[in-house]
């Protein structure tokens, strides 16, 4: 399984136009993905209004749902400049509903912390597996429950079974 963080600098813009589930870009390392493989998305406490502008915050895990050819049907992303169109898998897609701080996780040591997060992350970044696991300690609990529950809603009932789980050290 390969986890690629990807850098979203316009996130409210675009999840109002309606391209929160899809992705397009040249990088080449979007041709490798297969289904299942994930996407963890951040964008800058300033595209979402928030005091510390240059931090990174995760905001959606986002499941591969196929990589296509981009068919060049949408006048925002041509084909010429986006090769590789990325399909989520909306069934197990996770839309945090508050950001998450992951600058620590995100930032190396080289970069002030007065460097913007985009700065940085240009371009995706595939993830090990320790980033994978701080991406996913660092959004707790609210992860894990939308992870188990496949970010369905949840029952008074499912909320106390998600609870006692994470108390106990199970996470996704």
């Amino acid at each position: 399984m390969t986890d690629v963080l990807v850098y979203w600098p316009d996130y409210p813009k675009n999840t109002a136009a309606g391209d929160a589930r899809r992705w397009h870009s040249n990088h080449c390392v979007f041709s490798d993905l297969l289904p299942g493989d994930r996407l963890w998305v951040v964008t800058s406490g300033r595209c979402l209004g928030l005091e510390d502008e240059s931090a990174g915050y995760l905001l959606a895990m986002w499941p591969v749902a196929e990589v296509v050819k981009n068919p060049g049907d949408d006048a925002h992303y041509p084909a010429r400049k986006y090769q590789h169109r990325v399909l989520v898998n909306e069934t197990e897609a996770i839309l945090l509903d508050e950001p998450v701080s992951v600058d620590h996780i995100i930032r190396r040591d080289v970069y002030d912390q007065t460097v913007p997060v985009g700065r940085f992350l240009r371009g995706p970044r595939r993830l090990t597996d320790e980033k994978v696991r701080q991406l996913r300690n660092a959004a707790g609990g609210h992860l894990a429950q939308k992870w188990l529950t496949a970010s369905r809603p949840i029952n008074d009932n499912d909320a106390g079974a998600v609870e006692a789980g994470h108390e106990q050290g199970q996470t996704p």
